[in-house]
């Protein structure tokens, strides 16, 4: 590591407020008779800038900035800040937010699908939860999809792998060009894709679903036998009080049917129906139905 140490200087843009500094701090900034500030570190290094809060009540912590992905707002809020400000020249910093930038990456592709670059099912599952909280806040429709390619075994067993993942890819770019803004797609493991539909009723989750068959249907194929998509949907109703794996087995047992049924279609799970238990008619209530009306 080099030998450089960090500039700390003492940030005074906000109506002269200035914040506390430690005899340390002090004398680190004793030879800089006009200290920058936040402003001027983020015009000086574009792609970098820290600095030091000194308001903990215990000790301070050193915020570190990837500068470039800041926007305009940003970058004006941090103009208010009365923090201490680090200058950027020595290798510890620059290492430090390197390191963060790579922890923002990892944490990112703990969520996709390295494959098709969609969402995984990691991802998946968590959304579809908060989907389903949103619903039965709301009272809007929640819809799932769940889609499963026709015959795609058939292509990884005469072509290899290789093929079927480039064939995967395509349906990836295909499905993603169908779907609505607002729906969630997600590769869900193998040849299996889960959409979630916010805001959407069965119904209008049958057009989706059609839309996107139709357009699985003409991807160019190299067998015979003719690629398809069998498609099951359900409609979450909040009022059911089912859970995430209750809601999940509606759509699956939707997509069975579809693929038992000949494939190349769109079945649907109707939500379970509430039971009214009641109490069975005692010999009593039954003849006192059955007896004639007196009067008559």
């Amino acid at each position: 590591m080099s030998a450089s140490k960090p500039k700390l200087h003492r940030d005074v843009t906000s109506a002269g407020q200035s914040n506390p500094v430690t005899p340390e701090l002090q004398a680190s900034m004793s030879n800089t008779q006009h200290p920058p500030t936040i402003g001027q570190i983020l015009k000086n290094h574009s792609t970098i800038s820290a600095w030091l809060n000194l308001n903990k009540a215990q000790k301070p912590e050193v915020f570190i900035l990837l500068a470039d992905r800041l926007s305009d707002a940003e970058r004006d809020a941090l103009l208010q800040t009365t923090d201490i400000v680090i200058d950027i020249h020595g290798d510890l910093i620059k290492r430090l937010a390197e390191v963060e930038n790579e922890n923002k990456h990892l944490r990112s592709l703990s969520l996709i699908d390295a494959l098709t670059g969609l969402y995984n099912y990691r991802f998946f599952s968590k959304q579809l939860e908060i989907e389903m909280a949103r619903t039965r806040r709301t009272l809007h429709p929640c819809s799932l999809m769940m889609i499963d390619l026709d015959n795609f075994k058939l292509l990884n067993d005469t072509y290899g792998h290789v093929e079927g993942n480039k064939f995967l890819v395509k349906v990836t770019e295909t499905l993603s060009q169908k779907v609505r803004p607002t729906d969630i797609l997600c590769r869900y493991g193998g040849d299996e894709f889960a959409v979630i539909m916010p805001e959407t009723g069965l119904f209008d989750a049958m057009h989706i679903g059609q839309r996107l068959r139709e357009s699985v249907s003409r991807i160019p194929w190299k067998l015979d036998h003719p690629v398809s998509a069998s498609i099951g949907l359900a409609e979450y109703d909040p009022s059911t009080e089912q859970g995430v794996s209750e809601f999940m087995d509606m759509a699956d047992r939707a997509l069975y049917k579809a693929k038992k049924s000949g494939k190349n279609k769109i079945c649907f799970e109707a939500p379970p129906q509430k039971t009214v238990e009641t109490e069975p008619v005692s010999q009593m209530e039954r003849e006192a139905l059955l007896k004639p009306n007196s009067k008559s």
